[in-house]
């Protein structure tokens, strides 16, 4: 590797780390562990009635860890299950759980938001295909290496 290449997977990564760290900040200062912030998000995003799986899909984590945060959610009365097609349950926002992202969750999407808006719309448009090519390429390659083994 040379070393300009080096120097560049070290500044995206601490980019990336210190995105990172910012969600987890407003996580907790919402009052949220992240994967019930990563599960609100989400269900305001797509709509609510979403499969627990599909959860797992849009947070990118695990299906005993959206579990274990949509069990604290419905506990807390921000969230109810229901039965959906199948053996699917379909998770609900609570009125109590749309008042939570209300106040919790539409500030972080509106900084977002605000921080895109801040960009002139050709480097938004670059930066989304540079994202999306950089992340395609390394989950490619990444998931070769258990191809190897």
């Amino acid at each position: 590797m040379t070393t300009e290449l080096l120097d560049l997977q070290r500044a995206v990564n601490a980019t990336m780390k210190r995105v990172e760290d910012a969600y987890h900040r407003a996580a907790q200062a919402a009052g949220l562990s992240d994967a019930a912030f990563d599960i609100l998000y989400a269900l305001h995003m797509t709509g609510e009635g979403c499969s627990q799986t599909r959860l797992c899909e849009l947070c990118f984590t695990r299906k005993q860890t959206v579990n274990s945060a949509i069990k604290r959610l419905q506990h807390d009365g921000t969230v109810r299950l229901e039965p959906g097609p199948g053996r699917a349950t379909l998770v609900y926002l609570t009125e109590q759980g749309h008042e939570v992202v209300a106040a919790r969750i539409l500030p972080i999407i509106n900084a977002e938001l605000t921080a895109l808006a801040a960009m002139p719309a050709g480097q938004r448009a670059a930066l989304a295909n540079a994202l999306t090519e950089h992340a395609n390429s390394l989950v490619e390659r990444l998931d070769a290496i258990g191809d190897d083994r």
